[in-house]
């Protein structure tokens, strides 16, 4: 696990990703501690393909070949749905990203997700909503 790894990540709602104004953003995670099973590390997202400034960290786990970890980002970063970006003056919300690991140790492949919130219909009426999901990759790039 330990090293640099380069993937994407990309929106499973097509008007969202079309919004992004990318086919799909990409990053680069490099592991920075593992202990066999849990890991730490570092995230940058490419800015020019539609990526979050500022760099994150990313906490996780693998067992046997299933990976999964949180991406903690520094800045809140809003895309509406002209494609304009506005950073808002707090975290990001917590991205949830759980794969499979490849038999060679070298890709993983899966799906990502915020946790569902509560909002309210015409301010009264609770319902409950997922911000946004998709599904991501990344390869083992230049091994530590």
């Amino acid at each position: 696990m330990l090293g640099n790894w380069n993937g994407y990540y990309k929106f499973e709602n097509q008007r969202i990703q079309k919004a992004m104004g990318f086919e799909k953003t990409n990053f680069e995670i490099i592991i920075e501690k593992f202990d066999g099973i849990n890991f730490d590390g570092i995230v940058n997202d490419d800015i020019k393909t539609g990526g979050m400034k500022e760099t994150g960290k990313v906490t996780g786990k693998i067992v046997n070949n299933k990976v999964s970890f949180k991406k903690l980002m520094p800045i809140n970063t809003q895309i509406d749905l002209k494609g304009e970006r506005k950073d808002l003056e707090r975290k990001h919300p917590t991205l949830y990203y759980s794969g499979t690991l490849s038999e060679n140790k070298a890709e993983i492949i899966g799906t990502w997700k915020f946790k569902r919130k509560i909002g309210f219909l015409f301010g009264i009426i609770p319902i409950f909503f997922r911000p946004g999901n998709g599904s991501w990759k990344m390869s083992l790039h230049d091994v530590k």
